[in-house]
């Protein structure tokens, strides 16, 4: 892990300005609106103030998402109106956001994606984190993992530079260069965002009684063996197996390591490991044995996994 949660870097110049950043979002092509703003004594620019329960992420605009706008002038009349609003970006068209609230949420979905930093934006909000992919009609879901919603079709989230209620900047902690295009939703997050319905055709078929996190899990692991260097092979003999028994490997020492941590239907799961092996090249001696490796290697080294979201409370 080395997304620190101190770590801010400086805003991008366009960025620093409310009315400017405003502006900027727009011309991307994102509807944009004025949010209220938090008080610098606590509280809310809004009619309820200290008894608002969302101090600047909620909208000034009589009718919410609806008067979203990309127009320049109505972008360039909020501003000048009230300078001092928080941006909001309506989700769900240009961008959906991976909204993270807490230090085991940011820890969970970088261990799902496996890697140090996600690709694309990282924003630093408050008390948490945004990750910015390109928008794929997915919806908004809330409780992807424990502290980690997903803000879709519909969707609404504050945008650098507003100010957090605890007196803090959203800020990128990776840039956005509005030239480039966001990130693909990766298929890990696309799984638990909405997974496919029972019966539906796909590569890698649902296994009924996994968890959504190790069936993500499992579904990004797949992938990767798929996009793995395929074997070398001169005069029709296989000279090396390549980049796809190493992926193996890693796949099932990784799912090896999430059963050791819960129940698992490990038979359906190393099938699968296996079927998708054999299809991209590799013998099915040599795939067993290196599923075998990789899974009594991971057994060895537990992986933690979020913790169940808790039960509505029944009212």
């Amino acid at each position: 892990m080395v997304v620190s949660s101190a770590r801010r870097t400086a805003l991008p110049g366009w960025a620093r300005s409310l009315a400017g950043a405003a502006a900027r979002y727009a011309a991307a092509g994102i509807e944009v609106l004025p949010l209220h703003t938090p008080a610098p004594g606590g509280g809310c620019s809004c009619r309820d103030g200290a008894a608002c329960p969302s101090p600047g992420k909620h909208p000034r605009l009589h009718h919410g998402l609806r008067d979203a706008s990309r127009a320049p002038a109505a972008v360039a009349g909020w501003w000048r109106r009230w300078p001092q609003a928080n941006i909001g970006l309506v989700t769900g068209t240009v961008l959906d956001v991976c909204d993270i609230d807490t230090n085991d949420g940011l820890h969970a979905v970088l261990d799902l994606l496996d890697v140090a930093r996600p690709p694309g934006p990282l924003i630093r909000t408050g008390a948490g984190w945004h990750l910015w992919y390109a928008a794929d009609g997915l919806p908004s879901r809330v409780g992807l993992l424990p502290g980690v919603d997903w803000r879709g079709r519909g969707g609404l989230v504050v945008a650098p530079p507003s100010r957090h209620a605890s007196g803090a900047r959203y800020t990128f902690q990776q840039p956005w260069h509005l030239h480039l295009a966001l990130p693909a939703c990766p298929p890990q997050l696309r799984t638990l965002v909405q997974p496919p319905p029972p019966g539906a055709p796909r590569g890698d078929r649902l296994i009924a009684d996994l968890d959504r996190y190790t069936q993500a899990a499992l579904d990004g692991e797949l992938q990767r063996i798929r996009n793995a260097p395929r074997p070398t092979v001169r005069s029709g003999r296989r000279i090396t197996a390549g980049g796809r028994n190493n992926a193996l490997n890693i796949a099932a020492f990784r799912l090896g390591q999430l059963a050791a941590r819960g129940p698992m239907d490990e038979a359906a799961v190393r099938r699968h490991l296996a079927d998708t092996a054999m299809a991209a090249g590799l013998g099915r001696e040599e795939t067993e044995r290196t599923i075998a490796s990789g899974w009594e290697a991971g057994l060895r080294q537990p992986r933690r996994r979020p913790a169940p979201a808790p039960a509505p409370a029944r009212s």
